[in-house]
């Protein structure tokens, strides 16, 4: 642990201290008890329990081979695993339903692998005796915060400025320090433990790639499992994962059989509907044969929309996907079954309708 991270954690320590001690009266230890519960209740969450249940099995196998094999690997490198995890890997999860995995790379990228992160590394990694840290991480604390609010008047703009200034030559005399005790312990390049603590970010991305492929599908599916009559437990989004792949083998023959199929489509959209989204899509022909109206509700309920063109902003995996002809009349309609009857749409019952496959019904006008 560098003396960095020992200054921060004896000011928390601090803040902690006086909001317990001075917090009863302004309400600041119910703040506090909030945050642990939201944050537990956060961590118990299934998409968290399986980010962390994976890292914790990564964790565990690079351990098991560093002590097979005679290692001197500390055992301080699963705090600055963690570190990484808590407050890089899991802020992404929040923004998968945006984010595609090409910008993901693009940017972790640029901030991993580009010449800044030499400088950075070794700025956090060669720091001063504890005590001038925990003067400068107050300092800065202080006049972070102090810029913050500045900047939200006009006529106290100048003042931040000022004072950014400030923050500016400490952030120089950071790095000067570090580069200092860089040169003079240069011989640290030789040792594992410099590459391993150089590394560790990088090794830990590249390990989430996959675990965060799996977060995305799952926040996908979240909000089916909450409005289902499921628990929101890990096997609920294994049950609704394989009722998707039972779906995706049914439907593989109704794919790409028809490359011009968009032509036939007038109009689509995504529509709002409860506990998710539907698809409203007009057809422009009269007579349209099942293997045509297949494909085209199957694009939609598996969330490619290849066909519609229409781009999900609310949930990949509608509830409801409805065709209407151009007299704008119900012609088709397909709702999810995972969904609890509770929220489901109900237009469609007592119409005369016949079931093609899956769900897919055909209405008899």
């Amino acid at each position: 642990m560098s003396t960095r991270e020992q200054a921060i954690l004896y000011w928390l320590l601090v803040v902690l201290f006086l909001i317990i001690v001075f917090g009863r009266k302004n309400n600041l230890l119910d703040s506090l008890k909030d945050v642990i519960k939201y944050t537990i209740k956060f961590l118990l969450n299934p998409i968290a329990m399986v980010i962390i249940s994976i890292n914790l099995l990564y964790i565990f196998i690079i351990y098991y081979f560093v002590y097979k094999d005679d290692l001197q690997i500390s055992l301080w490198y699963i705090k600055d695993y963690l570190i990484v995890l808590l407050f890089s890997v899991f802020p992404i999860v929040e923004y998968l339903k945006r984010l595609k995995f090409s910008e993901i790379f693009r940017e972790k990228k640029t901030e991993l692998f580009s010449l800044a992160t030499i400088p950075l590394f070794i700025n956090s990694t060669y720091t001063l005796p504890v005590v001038w840290e925990m003067v400068l991480v107050f300092v800065v604390t202080f006049l972070s915060i102090f810029i913050a609010v500045a900047n939200q008047k006009e006529d106290t703009k100048i003042v931040s400025k000022f004072f950014n200034f400030f923050l500016i030559g400490i952030g120089l005399f950071m790095i000067y320090t570090s580069l200092d005790q860089f040169f003079k312990n240069v011989k640290d390049i030789f040792s594992l433990d410099f590459w391993i603590s150089f590394g560790i970010e990088p090794l830990v991305w590249g390990l989430n790639i996959p675990v965060i492929y799996l977060a995305r599908e799952m926040v996908y599916i979240e909000k089916k499992v909450i409005f289902s009559d499921h628990k929101n437990r890990i096997y609920s989004y294994f049950i609704y994962w394989f009722q998707m792949l039972v779906k995706k083998i049914k439907f593989r023959k109704y794919k790409d059989i028809y490359p011009v199929l968009s032509n036939s489509i007038k109009e689509a959209k995504e529509l709002s509907a409860i506990g998710g989204n539907r698809i409203y899509i007009k057809i422009n022909i009269e007579n349209i044969s099942n293997e045509i109206l297949i494909s085209i509700v199957s694009d939609a309920i598996l969330g490619r929309n290849k066909y519609t063109g229409v781009i999900n902003q609310r949930e990949k995996y509608p509830n409801v996907v409805e065709i209407r002809n151009e007299n704008n009349e119900l012609f088709a309609f397909w709702q999810d079954s995972f969904i609890t009857p509770e929220y489901r749409d109900n237009r469609i019952d007592g119409m005369e309708t016949i079931e093609l496959i899956e769900g897919i019904k055909l209405v008899q006008n």
